[in-house]
């Protein structure tokens, strides 16, 4: 059992959507807190109940990735497919250096029952059972799943497709239906402006996901639109045709991604969704976010509008066609505004989440209210972050059922039970280019449009009064209409602006406004008011504005009545004082669109309307009742479901979800985990070290909390129990077998004195400092019982204990404004001198000289620690550093990496920061270049590690894998030992194993003496005698000519590679006697594109060259 400790400081609560959950410490884990009328039948919702974590922080993440990227310091982001082109040059770079690497015995540690964050999941085709899979992970690339059964026990091999790929944020994919050996997926999540997960384009395999081709016209043209691909689709007949959907972007393919055309453009809005008709390919749908949802009829080619009048307003969208019957559409749909009662009484003041249907292909579309008595949560499914969590999916043999993702997962359907009548907008849909709506707060169209039976001021109306109203505009539509004014020095700021009641209103006339008002329920014109907030006489459309003198302001509100028009006199009662309110149905706030090319002709507007849709709705409904299912894990981002057996309502349920995969063999009764499945080892550590003695391991995840392994754990089995603390995890340590210590997101440092059994909040670090996002602890093994951490406050500052968390104090910067603060800052112990402490956020000449800091005696007391700035080198970036590193023996020297594009990635100091150099070789490179000096590549960089016992090595831990000096830093170059190339957050050297934490593929191990014995193999001389010549011709098509000379009798290798190292064919293996050699390769079955090939003699290495294939 946990027991508090009497220190703990506060109780923290967070209410949120759907369930209370507490910061409390029990059972082993820390638990981290965290009416639009309808016009279809009413539905009924379910969710799940697996809330242990809290709902996550993505915003915060993405904060924290801008200012590594240096975004919001005037750096330019990384271009769209930079990771691959960096990845590729470093392959290129080793082989022209001959460059020996040796495939090292790497240990992936796991845990197996962990998976990270996963965005697609399609069946493989070829197996007719349904239980082969294909998943996109976001850190950890492609993975494909082959599910079994044994003795009662479901069963998956999981095995990973793309680790020779550097790391991918795989979002989407799909298979080909007429040919499927043939796999697409795309890359780059487009969920948000500033996203952690930039795309490196799209990918192509023709062998099911043994070898892929990576299509560089994704990416050539560099045009932002691919930096994040959505969703991709495939035309069921012809495997080459490939329509993308991309944030900015529709493009379309008819040669299998060798050129790409678009098709649609956004100007900037992201396409984030992206669905096909099961039955005919031409007819599809895509979502576009803030603006559509638009609909194709030939296959992709051309694009129209499906619906546009959200009732209270759409961010991101994503849909589902029913397969039973395809012209039955769904949308689950982000709102952004507006109020509805049954929400507003319980207090939740979350986006509103809105589910609208089609059900003829798209014509016309429906809001779904939701049944009196579903609970408040249900109606706002997508919580808070629908941005990032929104996925759905229709029942297979059921249009009238869905199953929708947010935080929580939900099951909702159509029914009839009890008859009810309600009404509302259906439809607030506008074509005028030049019109644009101010949110005034009101009920419906994300608060654009207020009705009047519940608008207070409004008199003589009622819901069954309301009519559907088009405004119409365009040459020679024009109409009277009652203008009023309002008191220059009225309403809430005395200016004549906002808060002027509808009695205060001043009738001055009857005018002619340049549009005409109709019921178009019974084809009637209708009376018209307007508020002529300048004061000219007439009606104005003006952009936006409520800033200086009142007459200025775009205040011309239109006020629409129930009555039948009248053009020859204005209404008796309408020319009394706020006489607009009686019979009042409809008010809106206009104002110029300030993106519209289309300039505002008052005499002569150009056409256009604006639809306004009300029904009363008569029909049935049940109450509803959570749907409370265990082990299904929070933040869902897709569902996809498998018809098995129609006739017995058999389908399969697959959702991928921040916790990797989930599946239902039941239609969502009972479902499994990587609990059950353990082997999708995609978990993204920020932190992992292991124990002093034994191989054991404990590291901190993005979603899933921190995690203690077992004795000797491996990837293919689960770790022995749940996460030892919940929400996100970051930094650890582990000084002895009783004691350890985890972290959470704002300095919620947990410690364990009996091994990870029972957890405490540590001291009083939480309760009396402020903290940052991504908690940081520094300590070694020398440090003892001495911890350090970081606040972002600078009348905080650095943050020491010297009881290992029960007590911890302040040690102050001495210049305020040198310390910045930030999401991220770090704080690292010299592995040589424990009185050395680094900590910071930014070291850079801007902002007033943000300042690394550093403490020579940083466990002195606390009245005599010096900790003072050091100084910035002009070359080093302004953006936050990514990471801090000491060198094992020498105490003096330091290391700073950084993220940010073109510019210096790993800074050193040996002179305790007084001067600094780059070892990246990008400081010094004229304005605009990119390409390093010494072979680093221009990534993130995260950590670094030199080892103690061949300090000439240093291991730069990158967001594509290893790079690897063995001279001090003067030169780099990818280490292809065996890991994937995967991004790695942190390295530790602990009791003889080198431990990593990568952040998409979980926790590896290597033992110390496997580097140290590939060091001195490769420091073996290679015979100088021997020489590869170039080919020729080069370039070739399709067969060129290898020449090499041999200097004595030996054993001769020469082998050809691709760019992405995989080797494709061997040109001779055998004995040669000395002279000149040549053999021939004919490369007619090879893609065109850059090869290498390299040369070996008794297996030493002699040299490698490239040669370029053009068909």
């Amino acid at each position: 059992m946990i027991h508090p400790k009497p220190v703990l400081g506060r109780e923290t609560f967070f209410v949120s959507l759907a369930a209370l959950i507490l910061v409390i410490l029990s059972a082993g884990v820390l638990f981290l807190p965290s009416t639009a009328p309808p016009v279809e039948r009413g539905l009924k919702s379910e969710k799940s109940k697996f809330i242990k974590d809290r709902f996550g922080y993505p915003d915060k993440f993405q904060e924290y990735f801008a200012d590594i990227e240096g975004l919001n310091d005037g750096y330019a982001p990384y271009p769209p497919g930079h990771k691959m082109r960096e990845f590729q040059k470093a392959i290129l770079r080793n082989a022209k250096r001959g460059y020996s690497t040796t495939t090292l015995k790497w240990v992936e540690r796991g845990p197996g029952q962990v998976g990270g964050r996963s965005r697609a999941i399609v069946q493989d085709l070829t197996d007719a059972s349904g239980n082969t899979w294909y998943v996109a992970s976001v850190g950890g690339g492609v993975w494909k799943a082959r599910r079994s059964q044994s003795f009662g026990l479901q069963k998956v091999e999981w095995t990973p497709l793309t680790d020779h790929l550097p790391s991918l944020a795989a979002t989407t994919l799909d298979v080909s239906q007429s040919n499927p050996n043939v796999v697409y997926f795309g890359t780059g999540e487009g969920f948000r402006n500033i996203d952690a997960s930039f795309g490196v384009g799209m990918f192509k395999s023709t062998d099911k996901g043994e070898t892929w081709t990576h299509l560089t016209a994704s990416t050539v043209s560099m045009d932002q639109d691919w930096r994040y691909i959505n969703r991709l689709v495939i035309d069921p007949d012809n495997p080459d045709i490939v329509v993308v959907a991309t944030n900015g972007a529709i493009f379309r393919t008819e040669n299998g991604g060798e050129s790409f055309e678009k098709v649609y453009e956004t100007d900037g809005l992201r396409v984030q969704d992206l669905k096909v008709n099961k039955d005919n390919f031409k007819i599809q749908f895509a979502a576009v976010n803030r603006n559509a949802i638009i609909k194709s009829t030939d296959g992709g080619k051309t694009w129209e509008d499906s619906f546009t009048g959200f009732v209270y307003g759409a961010g991101r969208i994503e849909l589902a066609i029913s397969e039973s019957h395809p012209e039955v559409i769904w949308a689950s749909v982000e709102g952004l505004g507006g109020s509805r009662e049954d929400v507003d009484e319980q207090g939740f003041d979350a986006p509103i989440a809105d589910l609208y249907r089609s059900v003829d292909n798209g014509n016309t579309w429906r809001l779904i209210e939701f049944s009196r008595g579903t609970p408040s949560e249900a109606t706002t499914f997508l919580g808070l972050q629908g941005w990032f969590d929104n996925s759905i999916a229709v029942h297979p043999f059921s249009p009238d059922t869905v199953y929708i993702g947010g935080i929580f997962l939900w099951k909702a359907w159509v029914n009839d039970d009890i008859t009810f009548e309600t009404g509302g907008i259906s439809r607030f849909d506008n074509s005028a280019p030049f019109l644009d709506f101010t949110n005034f707060g009101a009920t419906f169209a994300g608060g654009q449009l207020e009705v009047g039976y519940l608008d207070e001021g409004a008199q003589d109306i009622t819901r069954s009064e309301m009519t559907s109203v088009q405004v119409r505009f365009g040459p020679g539509l024009t109409q009277m209409a009652h203008r009023y004014t309002v008191p220059p020095q009225g309403g809430a700021d005395g200016d004549g602006g906002a808060g002027i009641t509808y009695p205060q209103y001043r009738f001055a006339d009857y005018v002619e406004v340049p549009f005409q008002v109709w019921d178009t329920d019974s084809n009637r014109q209708l009376m018209v008011s307007f508020r002529d907030q300048a004061n000219d006489g007439e009606w104005s459309l003006i952009r936006f504005n409520t800033d200086g003198s009142g007459v200025t302001h775009s205040r011309e509100y239109v006020f629409i009545s129930k009555y039948d028009y009248n053009a020859s006199e204005p209404r008796p009662e309408y020319k009394e004082n706020g006489g607009f309110s009686q019979g009042l149905m409809y008010n809106f706030w206009p104002a110029l669109n300030p993106n519209s090319e289309v300039e505002w002709d008052p005499i002569s507007p150009q056409p256009g309307i604006l639809n306004i849709d009300f029904g009363i709705f008569e029909g049935q409904y049940r109450s509803t009742e959570l749907w409370e299912k265990e082990n299904v894990h929070v933040d869902h981002h897709a569902i996809t479901v498998v018809p098995i057996d129609p006739s017995t309502n058999e389908f399969h349920i697959f959702n991928a979800n921040d916790g990797g995969v989930a599946f239902s063999l039941d239609g969502g009764e009972k479902w499994f985990e990587g609990d059950d499945t353990p082997g999708f080892n995609t978990a993204q550590f920020y932190d992992a070290t292991k124990h002093p003695d034994l191989p054991r391991y404990f590291g901190g995840t993005q979603d899933n909390g921190t995690w203690l392994s077992g004795f000797s754990p491996s990837s293919r089995r689960g770790w022995p129990s749940d996460e030892v603390l919940g929400g996100d995890g970051f930094d650890v340590i582990w000084k002895s077998t009783d004691s350890l210590i985890g972290s959470i997101q704002y300095n919620l440092i947990a410690q364990s004195v009996d091994g990870g059994k029972n957890w405490f909040q540590a001291g009083n670090i939480y309760r009396d400092f402020e903290g940052q996002f991504l908690t940081s602890i520094g300590w070694t093994p020398k440090s003892k019982d001495a911890l350090f951490s970081i606040s972002p406050d600078p009348d905080v500052g650095l943050l020491r204990s010297l009881d290992f968390g029960e007590q911890w104090d302040a040690i102050r910067p001495p210049q305020k404004a040198k310390w910045g603060g930030g999401n991220g800052g770090k704080v690292r112990v010299s592995l040589a001198n424990p009185n050395i402490v680094w900590a910071g956020y930014r070291m850079t000449e801007r902002y007033g000289g943000i300042a690394l800091h550093v403490s020579d005696n940083a466990l002195s007391s606390l009245s005599e620690v010096r900790f003072q700035p050091v100084t910035a080198p002009s070359f080093a970036p302004s953006a936050q550093i990514a990471g801090l590193a000491t060198h094992p023996f020498t105490h003096s020297t330091a290391y700073v990496t950084f993220g940010v594009r073109c510019q210096p990635k790993v800074l050193r100091t040996e002179d305790m920061g007084n001067t600094w150099e780059d070892l990246s070789g990008f400081a010094g490179n004229d304005e605009g270049t990119c390409e390093s000096t010494n072979g680093f590549p221009d990534a993130q960089v995260w950590d670094l590690e030199v080892f103690p016992d061949i300090p000439w090595v240093i291991w730069a831990a990158t967001d594509m894998g290893i790079f690897e000096s063995r001279n001090h830093g003067q030169t780099w170059a990818y280490a292809d030992n065996g890991l994937p190339a995967v991004s790695v957050w942190r390295i530790r050297i602990v009791d003889d194993e080198v431990v990593l934490a990568t952040h998409g593929r979980g926790i590896w191990s290597l033992n110390l003496n496997e580097v140290q014995t590939d060091i001195e193999r490769v420091a073996n001389e290679i015979p100088d005698s021997f020489e590869l010549l170039s080919n020729y011709p080069n370039p070739f098509n399709p067969s060129t000519t290898v020449s090499f000379k041999v200097a004595t009798q030996s054993h001769i290798r020469l082998t050809v590679f691709d760019m992405l190292g995989r080797k494709v064919a061997t040109l001779t293996d055998q004995p040669y006697t000395d002279g000149i050699h040549q053999v021939e390769w004919d490369a007619s079955a090879m893609a065109s594109g850059q090869y290498i090939y390299r040369m070996e003699a008794n297996d030493k290495l002699i040299g490698a060259k490239a040669m370029m294939l053009i068909k």
